[in-house]
């Protein structure tokens, strides 16, 4: 939670940082613990949904984003809709 220090990311670190203190535990058991709240917290309700709309639309493409924006945003989905194909990878990838 160190590297999160801006925006809301920050104030979710500051808050589960704050539990802890009052409460002189730790709040998260393990590494899945701490991924099934900050999913809980910052993923929308149905990430797979929001991913085939993005990703299976007709406008999604680079566009003038720096390929480096793209590839993270396209991970992402291709992640969230939990496609493994390489083929079908690539033929999501414009």
């Amino acid at each position: 939670m160190s590297y999160m220090k801006e925006d809301r990311a920050a104030q979710w670190a500051e808050w589960e940082l704050e539990y802890e203190a009052a409460n002189g535990d730790l709040r998260f058991i393990d590494w899945l613990d701490f991924k099934t709240e900050f999913r809980k917290d910052f993923l929308p309700l149905n990430a797979e949904a929001t991913a085939v709309n993005i990703l299976e639309g007709n406008s999604y493409f680079q566009g003038r984003r720096l390929v480096d924006d793209y590839l993270d945003q396209f991970w992402d989905l291709v992640y969230d809709l939990g496609y493994t194909d390489p083929k079908t990878i690539v033929v999501k990838f414009r």
